[in-house]
């Protein structure tokens, strides 16, 4: 294929130093650009701080699988079986009221109330895993405070003879 335009590499190089050149000029002689103004700032406002932790994560973790574990045995308490039903009718508790025992059908409502006290405090647990602010946190840890009191108390306020 015959070179119909020989051109050297000096003469390439001095085709783009004249461009480059000619460029800069034409950019020299623009008028400088006005420098826009500043945007106009509102209030500032704060985000809440949050505590996002993997130790706070594993230690909820830990807490909510133990408390599993609670759910699963005061629930086998729930159902009262013929040995207990036996040894602690309605008849017999009532007459033995003095020595402080009571009926299987009473001791299984207050572990369905225990049950249900325990779930409450884990959807708590679930939900202290989510970003909080500060405040809601402890609103949430008094709440959790309270149900665990409250699920303490439980036998104590069914018999107030104690």
């Amino acid at each position: 294929m015959p070179n119909y335009f020989p051109v050297t590499f000096r003469q390439q190089l001095l085709v783009l130093t004249l461009a480059g050149w000619a460029t800069l000029l034409s950019a020299a002689d623009a008028p400088a650009p006005t420098p826009a103004s500043p945007p106009t700032v509102g209030p500032v406002i704060e985000l809440p701080k949050i505590q996002v932790t993997s130790s706070r994560l594993k230690q909820l973790d830990k807490e909510i699988a133990k408390l599993d574990k609670l759910i699963a045995r005061e629930k086998k308490k729930v159902k009262v079986n013929e040995l207990d039903r036996a040894l602690n009718s309605d008849k017999v508790s009532t007459a033995a009221a003095i020595f402080g025992g009571n009926s299987a059908s009473h001791l299984s409502a207050i572990a369905a109330t225990r049950v249900n006290l325990m779930e409450s405090e884990r959807t708590i647990l679930e939900g202290m895993k989510f970003p909080l602010t500060k405040k809601e946190l402890a609103d949430l840890e008094t709440e959790l405070d309270q149900l665990r009191i409250t699920r303490r108390n439980l036998d104590n306020a069914a018999n107030p003879s104690r």
